[in-house]
């Protein structure tokens, strides 16, 4: 696709060498870049666009979503983080009842349940990612606020004994009155943050049904991480431990960190501390001839 300069307001690139993404909540998350970044500010300005009648070949959008692939994995991560969710929960629609195949009517059930879900309980947290099933069936994986709703002990349906995943209770909520759902208390943010995004898969990104339409679903009101970015010497971190690195061979063939992330938090009088000395270093797939300066940020 092109762009005529036109189509352009003004833009300002900004060059930088950390992203610090504060969570509100104490969890505090920096990224320190091997090479300087460059990132654009200044909007976009879109001529003509997409309509309901609009048609989009297969390998264009594939190649549209696969860019989109990391924005909406980064922005799910945040308000995972960044909110007080209690509940991780997988939401099934009964084909029996209803036609589970067809993603729209699926997605109209699952907006009109969440209305409902506000009307009964008032404040109603949440944060929805859809799974698209081989056989075309939608389920929904989810985070939900801490709510008096309905969650009562799931039970083996032949012994009546309480149903137990790695030794921890399994819920059901009888608020979803659809179908079934699956329901535990969330215990590590972070890992259950990880597990969410891993269901913006290839094919939810590039299926064509999936045109135009959400990946996600979120209420309004959730807290947004602040995301800001720097360009300064790494003297503040290192006291510091990297969290996880990423290893690539530059134009001269050595060896370098293209970028670690250090997880921190902030101590009661606002100073930042390392609680954790777990790291995990991995190589990058495709190595750079160019410098990644040069590139938009895509982490």
């Amino acid at each position: 696709m092109e762009f005529n300069k036109d189509d352009y307001k003004e833009q300002i690139l900004e060059e930088y060498n950390q992203k610090i993404v504060d969570f509100g909540n104490g969890m505090v998350e920096i990224t320190v870049y091997h090479d300087y970044q460059i990132r654009q500010l200044g909007s976009f300005k879109h001529k003509g666009g997409a309509t309901d009648k609009s048609e989009i070949s297969d390998e264009a959008q594939e190649e549209r979503t696969k860019n989109q692939s990391y924005a909406i994995k980064r922005k799910i991560r945040g308000y995972a983080l960044a909110n007080d969710f209690k509940w991780f929960t997988t939401l099934t629609i009964d084909p029996k009842q209803y036609d589970s195949l067809d993603y729209n009517s699926s997605k109209e059930l699952l907006l009109k349940w969440c209305r409902k879900m506000r009307d009964r309980y008032g404040n109603f947290d949440y944060l929805i990612v859809p799974e698209l099933h081989k056989n075309g069936a939608v389920h929904f994986h989810s985070l939900l606020g801490d709510i008096p709703a309905n969650f009562i002990e799931a039970k083996h349906p032949k012994t009546g004994v309480p149903l137990l995943r790695n030794e921890r209770q399994v819920y059901n909520l009888t608020d979803w009155t659809y179908g079934f759902t699956d329901c535990e208390e969330i215990e590590d943010k972070e890992r259950t943050a990880s597990y969410l995004t891993k269901y913006i898969t290839k094919e939810l990104m590039t299926d064509k049904e999936m045109f135009r339409k959400k990946r996600y679903f979120n209420s309004k009101g959730l807290k947004k991480p602040q995301i800001d970015y720097i360009n300064s010497e790494t003297d503040n971190l290192k006291d510091f431990i990297p969290n996880f690195g990423i290893v690539e061979t530059n134009e001269n063939g050595n060896n370098v960190l293209e970028k670690v992330i250090y997880k921190l938090e902030k101590d009661a009088t606002g100073q930042l501390v390392q609680k954790t000395n777990d790291y995990l270093i991995k190589a990058k797939k495709n190595h750079l001839s160019t410098p990644i300066s040069k590139t938009d940020d895509t982490s």
